[in-house]
């Protein structure tokens, strides 16, 4: 341990240690998490020593955190995808899918952590080394196994020198050694601990655990089991590679010929459970891929309207819209409507636009992405009634996109409902922890004289959730 690193708390030390690149401890160094079987928790809740404020609340504020000060990708759709396909996976993996938030980060290691309150985060960089939508949910599953078995209240519980999660002025001194190497320099950085998912390493019966209750929700959700072990496989080859870019994640999560075994061993007792892949999958990484490099090439894919897609995107991102709707098609995956649909609203199209997102949004009107265009199209057409009560009627949760929240407010304030724009605008606060703002939006917006009672009475009820937010967080802070 360096000198600059000697001076910190322990407590600090172990959020630090999570960021940094290190191998796997050998087996006696690595603690004994004594972890039961699934279905035989012990009956305390090791949440609990984290003192008044509950790991469900720490979660919120880590992951408020952790969007105010990291690139996650916003996009409604791609986040939504991701989403979805966590709350899939949830249930069968013993955790409601309301505990569970998961954000995508503009990010190229081949990373993916979980925080204490069900945050999990994926890296771009990930995704797009999976080559099925198995792979991807394998790794997602793992996470919220760790979330669902508790390994990090556990590891916290074992922990007798001192307090695990001190509170959030600790974690903001904790930093991505991505950035910097240096453990002194790291932490003077100031970012939130970017590696969250390590506080310390976990022990390879915590990584087995997750495995095996992770491939048991892979299964039960219908996806395909051997995605777990051919991407394990893919770790595996990478060992003998120092400068592999599968490196971090194995820094984290440390593989061995006995684990490899045994999950494939566990994924071939599945039987005949073979998921078929959804072409949403495919779409959806081709969009991230675009997002994050644009000009890439489009990965393999079994799918014919894929590579017209890609191309109409990128002739989106060029301002030719006129090219990507012809290149779009007459696909009917949700992505390409989307894309041929932004294609017309470009074209100065509005009712086209309309006719197109409307059979799918009256079957999904929780949908952001669709909603958000299709408002977005009837106020181009001069329907701002319509446009908000489209709108009004997507449901927020800690995981709402800041882009659709972004677009609310710009709807509603073109609909003439100033009090509703600032709703939508503390809401967007409260997702970053800018509380201070968020409770002076709200005040000014209870100034306004027309305000509909229905309006009067959610900025109430969020007013409480900042109050509820500040005290929390100055709990964790102190």
């Amino acid at each position: 341990m360096s000198r600059s690193m000697s001076r910190f708390p322990f407590s600090l030390l172990m959020l630090v240690m999570c960021a940094l690149p290190m191998a796997p401890l050998p087996l006696q160094a690595e603690l004994d998490l004594r972890i039961p079987d699934i279905g035989n928790l012990p009956g305390g809740n090791a949440a609990a020593t984290l003192g008044q404020v509950n790991a469900q609340e720490t979660g919120r504020q880590l992951g408020r955190r952790l969007r105010s000060t990291r690139p996650i990708i916003e996009d409604p759709e791609l986040s939504q995808w991701l989403r979805r396909l966590g709350q899939r996976l949830a249930p069968p993996a013993g955790i409601s899918p309301d505990n569970l938030t998961v954000l995508l980060e503009n990010n190229s290691d081949i990373n993916a952590y979980s925080m204490l309150g069900g945050v999990i985060v994926i890296n771009s960089g990930l995704i797009l080394s999976t080559d099925s939508e198995s792979e991807l949910a394998a790794v997602l599953a793992h996470e919220i196994a760790h979330v669902s078995q508790h390994h990090l209240e556990r590891m916290q519980a074992e922990n007798t020198m001192s307090p695990w999660v001190t509170g959030l002025g600790i974690l903001a001194g904790a930093a991505a050694a991505s950035q910097d190497a240096d453990a002194g320099q790291a932490i003077l950085s100031g970012t939130i601990a970017y590696q969250a998912h390590q506080q310390i390493v976990f022990s390879q019966r915590a990584e087995s655990e997750a495995d095996r209750v992770g491939l048991r929700a892979l299964a039960a959700a219908g996806f395909d089991p051997m995605g777990m072990p051919r991407f394990m496989e893919k770790l595996d080859r990478s060992q003998n590679n120092p400068y592999g870019e599968l490196g971090k994640y194995l820094n984290s999560h440390p593989l061995t010929i006995d684990r490899l075994s045994d999950t494939r061993s566990r994924a071939q007792q599945q039987g005949n459970a073979r998921g078929r892949e959804n072409p949403d999958y495919a779409f959806a990484r081709e969009k991230l891929r675009q997002l994050t490099s644009p000009g890439a090439a489009a990965g393999a894919s079994p799918y014919p309207g894929l590579p017209g897609y890609v191309e109409g995107l990128r002739q989106l991102g060029r301002n030719n819209p006129a090219a990507a709707l012809k290149l779009a098609g007459k696909d009917n995956q949700p992505a390409a409507l989307l894309l041929r649909a932004q294609a017309l609203l470009d074209l100065k199209q509005p009712a086209q636009a309309q006719q197109l997102l409307n059979p799918w949004y009256q079957r999904n009107p929780q949908d952001e992405a669709f909603a958000l265009l299709l408002a977005r199209s009837l106020m181009a057409a001069g329907q701002p009634d319509p446009a908000w009560q489209v709108i009004s009627r997507v449901s927020l949760s800690e995981a709402t996109s800041l882009e659709f929240l972004e677009g609310a407010q710009t709807i509603a304030r073109q609909a003439g409902l100033g009090g509703e724009a600032m709703l939508y605008n503390a809401e967007r606060s409260l997702r970053l922890g800018e509380y201070a703002h968020g409770r002076a939006t709200l005040q000014q917006a209870l100034k306004i004289n027309t305000l509909p009672p229905r309006t009067r009475a959610r900025i109430l009820v969020l007013q409480r959730s900042f109050q509820l937010a500040e005290r929390n967080k100055g709990l964790l802070d102190g």
